[in-house]
């Protein structure tokens, strides 16, 4: 069978292709969307200038347009992997993520070792909750990169939030191994190794965080979570006060304010709890704490209309009927 032939217009079309790269390259947008628009034109069945023109229409962050050239593209050729992915990756960032899963496998059945495909498979399905399906992709997705930190770290936060904290504590150590300058790596092994109570080490880990990231508030809140929980409420006070003067959270006001009444301080821990409140009236748990200290310092009715603004949920009712028991004990103790 003899080669098809090559139409004046596609000969036209492939120097135009060239000529809108090259303006891409060089940063000049508005060029390569000329060049790639008249490569459609003098070649409207070639799917090649549709999602090169894409990628440019993404690069300006115009997401319709970009998303209209990748399903004409598609329609002219359903098996192209790499414009799936891409699609797939735009649907992500539009939110539509059950559409972007569909895109994805299709990318991936196509071509199983489509990396890109994989990894956003994986935080497509994270971001649906399906834990197990985004541990699963990015599984393999490290098979193809097997030193790519990033990887590691979507893989073992996928599989602890999946419940599989042994194979989550390998892939977290492993992508500290791969990647020894990278806080986050450091921090994710700390958070998983706290959880597993072997906090000496997690202690160790969020150092390394800290050092590496000296602006991290998170690594900072953490750390002083495990020294709080190792017992060592000075080192605690600290890592908390570093947390809440990079990011003055409730969560981490409510716990410098633990921290701060284990020493004994209690009037610093009441500002702390009543700091944490006045952030966000809806943290009921720093309102117990707040209620707490209230009543600890026989303070009952102040304690008790904390306690009236705290809805009666399941986690709240056993701290709350602990706090009203207080009141309860300090009013027979008075009498």
């Amino acid at each position: 069978m003899p080669p098809p032939q090559v139409t004046p217009g596609e000969k036209v079309a492939v120097a135009l292709l060239e000529l809108g790269r090259k303006r891409f390259e060089q940063g000049d947008l508005a060029g390569a969307l000329e060049a790639f628009g008249r490569a459609q034109r003098e070649a409207p069945r070639d799917p090649r200038p549709l999602y090169l023109r894409a990628a440019v229409y993404h690069k300006m962050n115009k997401i319709a347009e970009a998303e209209a050239d990748l399903r004409a593209a598609l329609a002219l050729d359903p098996k192209l992997a790499d414009v799936r992915a891409e699609l797939g990756a735009i649907l992500i960032d539009s939110g539509r993520t059950a559409d972007a899963v569909s895109e994805l496998e299709q990318a991936v059945a196509l071509q199983p070792d489509h990396f890109e495909a994989l990894f956003n498979l994986g935080v497509a399905h994270e971001t649906l909750g399906r834990w197990s399906e985004a541990a699963r992709a990015y599984e393999r997705a490290a098979r193809i990169r097997p030193q790519d930190a990033d990887v590691r770290l979507n893989l073992a936060a996928a599989l602890r939030r999946s419940g599989q904290h042994d194979a989550a504590l390998r892939a977290a150590r492993e992508a500290v191994q791969l990647a020894p300058d990278d806080a986050q790596a450091h921090f994710n092994l700390g958070l998983m190794l706290a959880e597993v109570k072997r906090l000496d080490e997690a202690a160790a880990e969020l150092v390394a965080a800290t050092r590496l990231d000296p602006t991290m508030h998170k690594a900072w809140w953490r750390l002083g979570v495990v020294h709080s929980r190792r017992g060592d409420f000075d080192q605690a006070l600290a890592a908390l006060s570093r947390a809440r003067a990079l990011k003055a959270t409730p969560e981490v006001l409510t716990d410098l304010g633990q921290v701060q009444r284990k020493r004994g301080d209690l009037a610093a821990a009441e500002q702390s709890f009543r700091s944490a409140v006045g952030l966000d009236g809806r943290y009921h748990v720093a309102r117990i704490y707040l209620a707490s200290m209230l009543a600890q310092t026989n303070r009952c009715k102040e304690a008790l209309g904390e306690l009236a603004r705290v809805p009666e949920r399941p986690d709240y009712i056993e701290s709350v009927h602990r706090v009203r028991a207080q009141c309860q004990f300090n009013r027979a103790a008075k009498k």
